[in-house]
């Protein structure tokens, strides 16, 4: 597994094809592969996760942007000024015919990181979903 690090990116909600109640996972598929060389997990597991804080109007019908956080390689809790130390990285994403364009844009790092801090790494419900499972497993 990777380092973990927060990927936060700016899409045009409509951009993103498929199910549109997907699109969170859809666009994280996409950054991975074609960024990472690796696939998105977005399966749950106590060896680590994915996970995407998915935005207001991601489903939208109109061409909305939204910014996506993505949290990638989360294996436990950390607190918000462990968060601040994690490697963070901004993307724009566009499209071009069939194919993602991931534009870095490192000058809205800080703002970013900011709007950002707000959110639990890795999801509240979904790291006491996983220790629940280390628990398990350790009491196997």
């Amino acid at each position: 597994m990777e380092s973990p690090m927060r990927v936060i990116i700016s899409a045009c909600v409509t951009d993103i094809g498929g199910n549109p109640q997907r699109r969170h996972n859809t666009l994280g598929s996409a950054f991975c592969e074609e960024v990472l060389n690796r696939e998105f997990r977005a399966s749950l597991q106590p060896t680590g996760y994915d996970h995407v804080h998915i935005p207001a109007d991601f489903d939208s019908a109109k061409p909305v942007k939204r910014w996506f956080i993505f949290d990638l390689d989360v294996r436990g809790e950390l607190g918000a000024d462990e968060v601040a130390q994690i490697p963070h990285q901004v993307y724009l994403a566009s499209r071009q015919g069939d194919n993602w364009i991931f534009i870095p844009r490192p000058q809205w790092i800080d703002s970013a990181k900011a709007r950002a801090n707000s959110y639990t790494w890795g999801g509240r419900l979904e790291q006491k979903l996983v220790a629940g499972m280390r628990n398990s497993l350790l009491q196997a």
